[in-house]
Parts: C-alpha cells; structure tokens; sequence
C-alpha cells in the first residue's frame, strides 16, 4: 500500500510541501486539509500583494535574519537555497522572477494571487486537497487519525502547517500550537512580530500629523529606560503611531506585558551623523544663514513636513538663525536625534505579518523538521517557533522546511 500523508493547513508552508512532494516524484498518497475554500489565503497578504518570493543572500548571511532561530534554520538553507526556489519558481512553476532592492525576489507579474494560483495548479493532479474542513482533533495511535468537519482521515506521516495566530482572518487561528500542545510539544509564548506599533496619548498627535510620510531612521527600543533592542531602515508615520520596516523588524522585540514600563522609541532622524557632527553641521548652517527660519534649516537633513513638527516640538516654532540660541540648538538637536514615541500596548497579533513564539524548537529535529516527541510527525512554517525579518525571509523559511520534512518521508 502507498504511505499517507496529511498535510495540515494549505498556508505557504503547507502548499510548499505538498510541491515538494511532487518534485521529488514521491509514491505517496498525499492529501493536504484547509479550513478555506482555496488554500494560501495569507500568502495572497505578502509582499503588499506582490508576493516577496525569497531573498538572493547566501545561506551563510540568510541566516542571519532569523534571529535567535539563525542556527535551526541554517541546514534547511543550505539543502534547499534562495537559487533552488528561483530556479522551482521560473522552471516549474513557469513564473519568471526579478530582483529588487535588498536582494529581494519578486515574481514578474507582481502578483501574489498569480504566485497562490499557480502552486494550487501545480499539485491538483497529484495532492487531493480537501476545502473548507476544519481540523476538530488529532490523535497517535499507530497512525495518525485526523477528525474534521467533512470526515475523518487517517495517516502514517503528518504535517503540521496551520500557520500561527497572525492575521487570524485568513484562518491563521492558532491551530497548530493547539494540536502541538495535545501531541506533546511545548509552546514558546507567542506574539506579534513584523508588526506596526501604537503611539501612547502623549506621541499620537505627533505621528498623526506626519501620517504617510516616511523617512530613513535609526530606532531603539527602551523600557525602564534600558535599551533592549535596535535597528536602522525606513520607518512610516501614521495616524496611530508608527509602522515601516525599521518598526516591523523592533516590534517582535517589545515586551509581552507593558504595564508598569516606561516604553518608548526613540528615533533617530539623522542615522548618518553623530550628535556632535550634527550639532557642528546646523551651528554652521545657522551662521551662513541667518535670515532663515530654522525649519527651512532643518528641511536640509529631513522632509520639510518633518521639520515643522520637529521645531514645534522643540519649541523652537517659527525661529530664525538670527539669535538662536545655544539651548534651542540643543533642544532641536534632541527632538531630531533622540525623538521619543511613547508606546500605549503590545504590537497587535492580529495586524502582525508573522508569529513569534509556537513550537519549541528543542523538540524539533532541524535536519528533518521531524518531532522528537511523536514520530513520523513534522512541524513547518509559523507553527514553528521561528520568525524572519521582511525580506522574502519568511516564505523561503518555508520552502527550505517543506523540502527537508518531504525528503525525509520520502527516504523512509
């Protein structure tokens, strides 16, 4: 009899198996199981809609953008690269690719929806895919039996792929850590991570009145006035606070619990000059321009929207060089190099691109993706206590998980 498979949950990771499955000409009998009617609804989310497919940096510097994770993942890497997913991509799956800024890998079309139809396409002859079926439980015996809405299903191998608890709207409900749990994994504690943060009572205003205007920074983040974490790139007012790459990347940094800590951000408008630097630099701008207002001064190293709000909240609204002071030229410096945003709550899972937290990684084989607690079990994607930058890091987390767990079931 050929081997069964089940595939739990039709997200990036679960799709990306179900392919790798196909890739390797596997005699298997593979069913893969969504509580949606077409499988990769979040994966339509990525890239803006675009679907960042990957990232073209080496295993040896991908790595590096997963974190604490870097480590675990690193084998996956290197047994199925950023090249093996552009060469699947544009050989197999028949969707041309172009690079972008940061190595990022786009397909042509620019099209998420495109990128999900064509996977869906490429496995309907050889995966049975089973719609609008919610998982109600799943138990070990000999083999694995599968209780959902439309029947019950038994298999001799199981993938565990129902996301995390992100964007729960696309059915990202936190399925995976539930059925973990029940088989006997440990849950790492889960978050937001690559999310947008809110602004507290106090820096609002601020940020509402610079809403879609964004500039390259520098930005750390404090609680009791430690730093904990930090990073550099574009950051993007808006009306409730802050959002952007440079905020995606901090945000899974933020503490679970914010009450009782003094949390802020503080935001460097200026990442390419020192304080010092800076300081000199506006001095001698102000004495060769003495009629100018100092907002007109500051708009040479920020937008001029920037500017304005960064003068008045300096208290220097509507100054000129001429007799500024010493005390205004350090408060300007502060409000334009120490900006601080006072944080009201944790980033929101539910708006969060990705899951931190989920599946220990200690109980997972990371040659495998195989459990070590329940044989013949398997854990990808966002089940996984693992999260990557934005970048195309996340979705080839995936590919590079899906390809070990089927190589593996294949070998056995």
């Amino acid at each position: 009899m050929r081997k069964r498979v089940g595939i739990i949950g039709g997200g990036a990771a679960g799709l990306f198996a179900a392919c790798q499955f196909k890739r390797l000409s596997c005699d298997l009998d593979v069913t893969l199981i969504d509580k949606n009617p077409i499988p990769g609804k979040k994966l339509i989310l990525t890239g803006h809609g675009r679907c960042n497919i990957t990232n073209r940096k080496t295993p040896e510097k991908l790595k590096n953008c997963y974190h604490e994770a870097g480590n675990f993942i690193y084998p996956a890497l290197k047994e199925f690269s950023p090249e093996d997913t552009i060469y699947f991509f544009e050989n197999e799956l028949n969707l041309k690719t172009k690079e972008k800024d940061n190595n990022r890998i786009f397909p042509v079309c620019d099209s998420a929806v495109a990128v999900r139809d064509r996977l869906v396409s490429y496995i309907s002859s050889d995966v049975a895919v089973i719609g609008e079926a919610n998982v109600q439980s799943i138990e070990k015996t000999t083999d694995f039996e599968v209780v959902t809405s439309k029947g019950t299903y038994k298999f001799d191998y199981l993938i565990l792929s129902c996301g995390g608890r992100s964007f729960p709207k696309t059915g990202s409900t936190g399925d995976s850590y539930r059925f973990a749990e029940k088989l006997g994994h440990t849950i790492v504690p889960t978050r937001g991570a690559l999310a947008p943060v809110k602004a507290d009572d106090a820096s609002v205003g601020f940020c509402r009145n610079l809403s879609g205007v964004s500039v390259k920074a520098g930005v750390s983040l404090f609680e009791n006035e430690k730093k904990t974490a930090s990073a550099e790139g574009d950051i993007l007012f808006a009306e409730f606070g802050l959002s952007g790459p440079a905020i995606m990347e901090i945000s899974r940094e933020v503490s679970a619990r914010l009450e009782g800590k003094n949390a802020f951000l503080e935001i460097d408008l200026i990442p390419s000059m020192s304080d010092e630097d800076f300081s000199k630099e506006l001095q001698n701008l102000i004495n060769s321009h003495p009629d100018m207002k100092i907002a007109t001064i500051l708009s040479k190293f920020v937008p001029a929207s920037v500017a304005g709000e960064i003068t008045q909240s300096a208290g220097c609204d509507g100054l000129y060089a001429q007799g500024f002071t010493k005390e205004n030229r350090k408060n300007l410096c502060r409000e334009t190099k120490h900006l601080k945003i006072g944080l009201s709550e944790v980033p929101d899972i539910r708006i969060a691109y990705v899951t931190r937290g989920g599946v220990s990684l200690k109980e997972v084989d990371r040659k495998t993706m195989g459990s070590k607690i329940v044989p013949n079990l398997y854990v990808l994607g966002e089940a996984l206590d693992i999260d990557g930058i934005s970048g195309g890091f996340n979705l080839q987390a995936c590919m590079s998980e899906a390809y070990l767990a089927a190589k593996d079931i294949a070998n056995k």
